[in-house]
């Protein structure tokens, strides 16, 4: 899709290729962002929310033990043989109890466990965003100052948050054009077979 769009690009501008007219620049956008002052500060926030949300699970989990030994515990207290029967149903209740606090505890940490990670992703993705704004607006900004037509990744990493084409000036945009061609071809208010 990528290199699609690439070749659609190019194809579509060969006339103004040949008048000279066209410049087009590529730019690595993936070490861009590797390398912007930025990058570091992000990656340090990063491990440390990591390093947060991993005590906050492990202070979860120690909780959990602790309340699986107290289970333990009153499942061993109601088997006894020394109590009465009225004396094993207390402590079977409790048992229970205490098993139902066991799986409340289980489904938390689960539940922590998947929220802190969608959170993880969520700020990493919008510190990403951060940058990525501040990046377009640099390779914007240059390509305007040297008169460049079109720039575009050459880094292939679709993950980046950088489309294909980073920058073409609106004058190169032709989607009204095209709009208007398609009215001509689809009148509006017929339906299409």
């Amino acid at each position: 899709m990528r290199t699609f769009l690439i070749i659609l690009i190019i194809a579509a501008s060969v006339s103004r290729i040949a008048a000279g007219e066209l410049k087009i620049a590529t730019v690595d956008a993936q070490r861009l962002l590797k390398l912007h002052p930025e990058a570091g500060r992000i990656a340090r926030r990063m491990e440390q929310l990591a390093e947060d949300y991993t005590a906050e699970g492990q202070r979860m989990v120690a909780d959990h033990r602790r309340l699986k030994r107290e289970f333990e515990a009153s499942r061993t207290a109601a088997l006894s043989a020394v109590l009465t029967s009225t004396g094993r149903d207390k402590r079977m209740i409790e048992a229970e109890d205490k098993l139902l606090e066991l799986m409340e505890s289980e489904s938390r940490i689960r539940d922590s466990a998947l929220g802190r990670r969608r959170q993880l992703d969520d700020e990493h993705q919008r510190m990403r965003q951060h940058i990525v704004g501040k990046i377009k607006a640099l390779i914007r900004d240059y390509a305007r100052e040297n008169g460049l037509s079109i720039v575009l990744d050459s880094s292939g990493q679709t993950t980046s948050e950088f489309e294909p084409l980073i920058y073409a000036p609106d004058t190169m945009d032709i989607t009204a054009a095209i709009e208007a061609r398609m009215r001509t071809v689809v009148p509006q208010g017929k339906d299409v077979k």
